[in-house]
């Protein structure tokens, strides 16, 4: 008896040959090895992550909770703090030792969680009037990134140390202040009340005149007092007041001078007061919106009329 070929299962064959006509054993091959070498190198990498965490964790816990506290406690190790002040912001802060201290704007302080046995250290940038607790056994050092020290030990002083500028200033309220730079010659001043310090970046050189302390130091009360100043001095602590830049056009602009005291007038206020003083004019453009999600500052252009 002959059996019928079922024509299901012949069509069935066929497929299968068609389909085994169109693999390529080469690229799957490949693909297969490749996927092998990744999870072989992916294990491995595993391993040794295992392995180094093995090896440090117990280092780190070692250090965290025995030597950290050991090297702490000695004074080896000391945390520090930085306060730094936004634009158009006067900051007030409190040193560990109970000093005060108040940042201008676009200004930072630095200064360790609790000071050593030795001394009393801080770094600033920009500009701070400090009012410093008396410690006749510990000095308090006020150090600059242009390398000039304030150096006392009980008193108020203000110092104006922006890294744009190419001077630096230390104006004494009471007491009594060592001034002294790195650079240079490194030449060492002794200030007295109402007397001011004015160190040049470059060359280190410092020369004392007489102050008007109450000009120097207004700001730290929301005042900006101006006695006989230039245009381009007045509009370079407008731009840190106000987060904002300010361009003169024109060198005789620079020349102007101005005497008054602003309060809490605003940017236009102050601007349109200046105008009325002298043949000026003025504009203010509008903030831009940056790729990442930002703006930009405003600018104001002051020119002659």
């Amino acid at each position: 008896m002959i059996e019928k070929e079922n024509p299901n299962s012949l069509n069935a064959l066929l497929e299968n040959y068609e389909k085994q006509k169109t693999i390529d054993a080469v690229a799957d091959w490949e693909q297969l090895r490749k996927r092998i070498t990744s999870d072989r190198n992916r294990r491995l990498f595993f391993n040794y992550l295992r392995n180094t965490a093995a090896i440090l964790l117990p280092l780190f816990l070692v250090y965290q909770y025995t030597l950290y506290p050991i090297l702490k406690k000695s004074g080896s190790i000391v945390e520090t703090i930085t306060v730094t002040s936004a634009p158009g912001m006067v900051t007030k802060t409190i040193l560990p030792d109970g000093s005060e201290v108040w940042l201008n704007a676009l200004s930072s302080l630095t200064y360790p969680q609790r000071f050593t046995e030795k001394e009393r250290r801080v770094q600033l940038s920009g500009e701070a009037y400090f009012k410093v607790t008396s410690d006749k056994k510990h000095r308090f050092n006020v150090e600059t990134p242009q390398k000039m020290v304030v150096s006392a030990y009980g008193t108020e002083f203000n110092v104006n140390a922006y890294e744009s500028e190419t001077s630096h200033e230390v104006t004494l309220a009471s007491g009594q202040v060592e001034v002294s730079s790195e650079i240079g010659s490194k030449a060492t001043e002794t200030l007295v009340v109402d007397e001011k310090a004015i160190l040049q970046v470059k060359t280190g050189n410092i020369h004392v005149v007489t102050a008007d302390t109450y000009v120097e130091t207004a700001w730290k009360d929301g005042k900006m007092v101006f006695r006989r100043e230039k245009l381009d001095k007045i509009v370079t602590r407008l731009s840190r007041k106000f987060g904002v830049d300010i361009h003169l056009e024109g060198d005789r602009l620079k020349e102007y001078e101005y005497t008054a005291t602003f309060t809490d007038e605003t940017l236009e206020d102050i601007l349109d007061l200046l105008k009325r003083s002298a043949p000026i004019t003025y504009s203010i453009s509008k903030q831009k919106q940056l790729n990442n999600e930002t703006f930009t500052r405003r600018e104001v252009t002051i020119k002659s009329k």
